[in-house]
């Protein structure tokens, strides 16, 4: 049987589910492949949800600013001088700023999820 683990506290308790989207499959697919694995059920209990809602509100938050960012540079970038190196840098550089708008990620709460 898997334990069920609340991402907010990392204490095992029974919660509700957080939503298994790419970021979350992509770490699991790396923690596979280095072994390291430890086949989890990612939850977020009663007690931690509120401060949850709020870290997810926060890196909603996030992305829409740097996502802003990487839009107003890249707009920027394309008026200073049209050419394909400018293209491409403000491609790289708004790929750079939507990483970075993944350091603060945090999982969606499932809004209908049974409780484990």
């Amino acid at each position: 049987m898997k334990k069920t683990v609340c991402v907010v506290c990392k204490k095992e308790k029974k919660g509700v589910r957080v939503e298994d989207d790419p970021v979350i499959e992509a770490i699991r697919g790396i923690k596979e492949r280095l072994n390291i694995s430890k086949r989890n059920i990612l939850v977020v209990c009663k007690e931690c949800l509120p401060k949850a809602e709020e870290k997810r509100k926060r890196f909603e938050r996030s992305v829409m600013t740097w996502g802003i960012l990487a839009v107003l540079v890249a707009v920027l970038l394309l008026l200073i001088s049209f050419s394909i190196q400018s293209l491409l840098l403000s491609v790289v550089t708004a790929v750079l700023f939507m990483l970075l708008a993944l350091l603060s990620y945090f999982p969606k709460v499932e809004k209908h999820g049974k409780e484990t």
